[in-house]
């Protein structure tokens, strides 16, 4: 059997056949990770699972004694470092918290460790996931197609070091987060599939918070039909509501997700007589909004779009070019000075969330872990959550809006202590907001054009890896269109779904460039349908040149 790009079927057939054992898997892995990750120097790992070897034997011991697999049985997978995983270390990535250890697991690491997944070890991210590709405490994740980019965009790409272990065949798939576009960005420039769900519908229990309006769990995989096998395990709504914001909270009032029936969304004909809305800003193309934003889209992205356009109408499609609403009214600051414009929100929102929101968010997140060298940011030095050099170049392209006052968190917590996050002053008012506003900007005007779905290339193109000493490599990767993944802010702070697909190579950049497919709050479902239908015409994924097949991937026959 080779672990060279091979699904989760095929593992699982491996393995039920008896032609691997998950423990043969494991090493086969760890050689990858050895000869690319740490000689190669791709760095998307933080720590390894020390129990690695004997959770793998688990598995196989159970296969021997005749128990039915369970969903995920000894599959090897990844985990962004901000989750939870009992007995491993929860830093976040920050130096901060170098010896923080979680008490237990998170709802995602439970839900995979029950399915009988294998977990090899946690990935790399920019410290308290608060950016993209900022150096963390353990440097920062490569690309393995190629080292003049950068693996995710610089501003927000935080589940880039799950990204590259995923796409390198460092494991078989991976868990990041999405504040901002944490999830999506990197599974672009790493020709990853990125599900990036409706609210409550994957846990953020005991997953680091950032802005917890915004905060997402995100699965990545190298195919739709791989995100699939996750979701029919970590798509299961648990009953445990606290430590998870939009499931806990009880102002916006929610629909609870139902257990969908994954393994049927892999429709290959679901694209037919769709008719789907494509941005015109992201296609090289002017918004009529006159308050849109200038958005860069490369010659490299343009070229790759034509040919996916040619894909989605060969499938049946109808595209229509339209504005995009949804991000020029959010983006429109001529009145508020704001750029996450959202109509009813507190005047002093924006401040809030960045200051006093974070501050409750993470001391919460400490106190309900009860680590007794760290129980709250008291006991952290503030200055080193997200330290960085004198002089940071990037810096000078700084949106001062959304800065945090690491310094001043400590204070902040103390006058917070006994505040329920859930009734945080303002709360009342932005949530419904929140809502209101996605229902307006994108389900009403959806219904109104008659549009089954959004589609639009995730970037306008790739980071420069040496933005933080080159200004015009800063320059280049700091604009909009580069510096997030299209949709910017709006996406995730409004609760918009997508689904992200990989679209194809961009020919001088030699980068992936995925097509991300959008809709209606809860048409999840939809999305992963029309996400298969078109992977399965264009299967223009390409594995990264960096980090190439070995003889080690193919599990010989007398190991049996």
């Amino acid at each position: 059997f080779n672990i060279f790009e091979a699904s989760i079927a095929q593992h699982q057939e491996a393995l039920s056949s008896g032609r691997a054992t998950s423990v043969d898997l494991v090493v086969a892995y760890l050689i990858r990770i050895a000869t690319y990750d740490i000689l190669g120097g791709l760095n998307a790992f933080t720590v390894f699972n020390p129990n690695v070897f004997e959770e793998a034997a688990a598995s196989d011991a159970r296969r021997a004694a005749g128990l039915p697999p369970r969903l995920l049985e000894g599959i090897p997978y990844t985990i962004k470092d901000s989750y939870k995983v009992e007995g491993l270390a929860v830093t976040n990535d920050s130096p901060a918290l170098d010896k923080l250890l979680s008490s237990e697991d998170s709802a995602i690491a439970r839900q995979l460790r029950e399915a009988g997944a294998v977990l090899i070890g946690k990935t790399n991210m920019p410290p308290m996931a608060a950016g993209g590709m900022q150096r963390g405490m353990y440097g920062r994740p490569e690309s393995p197609y190629n080292r003049k980019y950068l693996p995710a965009a610089f501003s927000s790409g935080s589940s880039s070091g799950a990204a590259v272990s995923v796409t390198s065949n460092m494991a078989v798939f991976g868990m990041g987060s999405e504040t901002v576009l944490s999830g999506r960005s990197p599974a672009s420039n790493n020709a990853l599939v990125a599900y990036t769900p409706s609210k409550r519908v994957l846990s953020c229990r005991g997953l680091w918070p950032l802005y917890v309006t915004c905060d997402v769990s995100v699965p990545l995989a190298r195919s739709v039909e791989d995100m699939l096998s996750i979701l029919d395990v970590i798509g299961t709504p648990e009953q445990e509501m606290k430590s998870d914001f939009w499931r806990e909270q009880t102002i916006g009032k929610l629909p609870i997700p139902r257990k969908l029936d994954y393994p049927s969304l892999a429709q290959p004909e679901s694209l037919r007589g769709k008719r789907i809305g494509v941005p015109k800003m992201y296609i090289g193309e002017q918004d009529s909004d006159p308050h849109a934003k200038p958005t860069f889209v490369g010659a490299d992205v343009i070229d790759v779009w034509k040919k996916t356009a040619a894909d989605l109408e060969a499938l049946g499609a109808d595209i229509i070019y339209t504005d995009f609403p949804l991000v020029t009214n959010y983006e429109n600051d001529s009145k508020s000075g704001l750029t996450n414009n959202v109509e009813g929100q507190p005047s002093d929102w924006n401040l809030v969330e960045r200051s006093t929101l974070i501050a409750k968010a993470w001391s919460e997140f400490l106190a309900q872990n009860n680590d007794p060298n760290i129980k709250s940011l008291a006991d952290v030095d503030p200055l080193l959550l997200f330290p960085k050099p004198e002089g940071y170049l990037p810096d000078t392209w700084l949106e001062v809006r959304n800065w945090v006052h690491y310094a001043a968190l400590p204070d902040l917590e103390a006058q917070l202590r006994d505040i329920d996050i859930t009734k945080f002053r303002g709360l009342d008012q932005v949530l419904p907001a929140l809502e209101a506003q996605r229902k307006r900007d994108l389900g009403d005007w959806m219904y109104d054009l008659k549009l089954d779905c959004i589609a639009f290339p995730s970037q306008g193109d790739v980071g420069l890896a040496d933005l933080e000493f080159d200004l015009e490599s800063a320059r280049h990767s700091l604009q909009n269109g580069v510096k997030y993944s299209n949709g910017n802010r709006a996406i995730g702070h409004l609760g918009v779904p997508t689904v992200s697909v990989p679209m194809g190579i961009m020919e001088k950049r030699q980068m992936p460039v995925n097509l991300t497919f959008a809709g209606k709050a809860y048409e999840d479902g939809k999305l992963l349908t029309y996400a298969y239908a078109y992977e399965h015409k264009s299967k223009t994924r390409v594995p990264p040149p960096l980090a190439p097949h070995l003889a080690t991937d193919t599990v010989p026959a007398y190991q049996r």
